[in-house]
């Protein structure tokens, strides 16, 4: 015979204990999915890189102006994965994708940067631009890191969505170009499942 502790609440209480704490573990919602996530791993790539011209394809992205490089860990340090995207090849490169939204909602772009260490200039420099409007320039000073500490960290921006599509750009305007920034995790997530200003905030695009 099992005997239960002595300080345990009388029967009918613990079943409407045992119960409403079933409910609630079973209510809990599952961790909302991005809309959109890519860090760049497709297509793998063997040693340090490749670079890839105009026309390229990178998972769902298109190189749509310039050239980039695909880098990785066998170069530097990355967030995630095992590749990141220098946005200069030989010269500034744009990349774009499009992604399926709904309108009249807002959505947050976060994306990790950093900046190619290897050459001047120290500072790097781009934009985020959605369905052709720039939302955000960014800069990234690399002075004080390395291939071995690339220091990337964490950036975003928010947009309201007034179509069904989001076609996002990164374009680096990094001078000279050559050594741009880098880029690894870009994510988008719409405000209906996590937390986000309101749509003041957003650029609306």
């Amino acid at each position: 015979m099992i005997r239960l502790p002595e300080d345990l609440p009388p029967m009918p209480q613990l079943r409407r204990i045992l119960t409403l704490g079933l409910t609630a573990t079973l209510l809990l919602p599952a961790a909302p999915a991005p809309v959109f996530r890519d860090g760049f791993e497709s297509p793998p790539v063997s040693g340090q890189g490749r670079r890839l011209p105009t026309g390229s394809h990178i998972g769902p992205w298109t190189v749509t102006a310039g050239d980039v490089d695909l880098a990785t860990t066998s170069l530097w340090q990355t967030p995630a994965g095992r590749q990141t995207l220098d946005l200069d090849g030989d010269t500034n490169g744009t990349v774009s994708t499009t992604i399926a939204v709904r309108p009249l909602t807002t959505y947050k772009v976060t994306y990790a940067l950093a900046g190619n260490p290897a050459a001047d200039p120290m500072l790097k420099t781009g934009q985020v631009r959605v369905n052709g409007k720039t939302v955000q320039r960014f800069t990234f000073d690399t002075s004080l890191t390395s291939l071995s500490k690339m220091a990337f960290t964490s950036r975003s921006v928010y947009v309201f969505a007034l179509s069904r599509q989001l076609r996002l750009d990164f374009a680096s305007t990094t001078t000279p170009a050559g050594y741009g920034p880098v880029l690894d995790d870009v994510r988008v997530d719409s405000c209906l499942v996590i937390l986000c200003p309101s749509t003041k905030k957003a650029t609306r695009a």
